[in-house]
């Protein structure tokens, strides 16, 4: 039985790709920075095992890695992509340096294979932002590695269990409006987080496979119509009020709450959410070298969100 490491393992993606990992028989090794995490969606799997570290720590990574076949890089910080210096829990310290780590315990531990979770707005890095450079220093190192490696520039996941869209659906069951960040016009193409699982069990398995792939949804919207349509999910009969944020009252937000001990907003985090076009033209993409579709948006957001999905009461 193979046996395969996935950093960040217990958030949205790291977590539905373990089970999915989990199901089709390997034995799957989740890096957490807690010994024993409780994880709802990986309760009751016999071939999971909690390995407890951290990718800021290279000390703790060895054990970790040791005996794997590959290794799946999906962490990022806790409430990306707010950064909280003062915990260390940044771009540069996280994304950069912790792949950087993670590259050179699976370099020192023989691992044959590296799977990269990056983001498609790396595509189109304007304007600058230390996420983005981060993440670029972090797939330069992964290919840098001299190992069997690929990228997965993921664009947009939704999810019932997410932490964004879900909150977004319930409230849309008892109020009309659909508050939007800015003008909304930015664009993307949303990816349901099981497809992203199923990318990345490929990527683990197809080792032929390098470079640089795509995984984004079949339809391109704005993200004001994707706010618009999670809330229609939810609620199909309820009528809809767009209710924009101004983004001169977003950076005020930010600019306070960056300040906060623990910040729960930042002006770096509102461009980052806000200001990147992540639309999927060009390139290679996962079905071009996976051979699978990912569901529509329609479809995705009516079995995320639509009655009797896990974000119904």
């Amino acid at each position: 039985m193979s046996s395969i490491l996935i950093t960040g393992g217990t958030g949205l993606i790291g977590r539905h790709v373990a089970r999915l990992l989990a199901e089709r028989g390997y034995a799957v090794r989740v890096l957490s920075r807690r010994a024993a995490p409780d994880v709802p969606l990986l309760r009751g799997l016999p071939n999971i095992e909690f390995i407890q570290g951290d990718v800021r720590n290279p000390a703790s990574l060895a054990p970790a890695v040791s005996g794997c076949d590959a290794v799946v890089l999906s962490h990022q910080f806790q409430n990306f992509p707010v950064e909280n210096p003062r915990r260390n829990e940044t771009f540069d310290a996280v994304d950069r340096m912790g792949t950087v780590h993670c590259v050179a315990a699976a370099q020192q531990a023989g691992v044959r294979r590296l799977v990269y979770v990056s983001g498609i707005a790396l595509g189109n890095p304007n304007p600058p932002h230390p996420g983005i450079q981060a993440k670029l220093a972090a797939e330069r190192a992964v290919f840098d590695s001299g190992l069997s490696a690929v990228s997965l520039r993921v664009n947009v996941v939704y999810a019932s269990d997410d932490k964004y869209f879900s909150r977004l659906a319930r409230a849309a069951r008892w109020s009309p409006f659909v508050p939007i960040l800015g003008s909304g016009e930015s664009r993307c193409a949303p990816v349901h987080v099981d497809d992203v699982a199923r990318a990345i069990a490929y990527a683990v398995e197809r080792t032929a496979i390098g470079g640089l792939v795509n995984v984004c949804g079949p339809d391109e919207v704005t993200w004001k119509a994707l706010l618009l349509a999670v809330a229609q999910a939810a609620a199909p009969m309820r009528y809809r009020i767009a209710t924009p944020i101004p983004q001169t009252l977003l950076f005020l937000a930010g600019a306070i709450g960056e300040r906060l001990p623990t910040p729960l907003l930042s002006r770096e985090a509102i461009v980052f959410v806000t200001q990147f076009d992540q639309s999927c033209r060009g390139g290679v993409r996962c079905e071009d070298v996976f051979g699978f579709h990912p569901l529509g948006l329609r479809e995705g957001l009516r079995a995320a969100f639509g009655r009797g999905s896990d974000t119904a009461p």
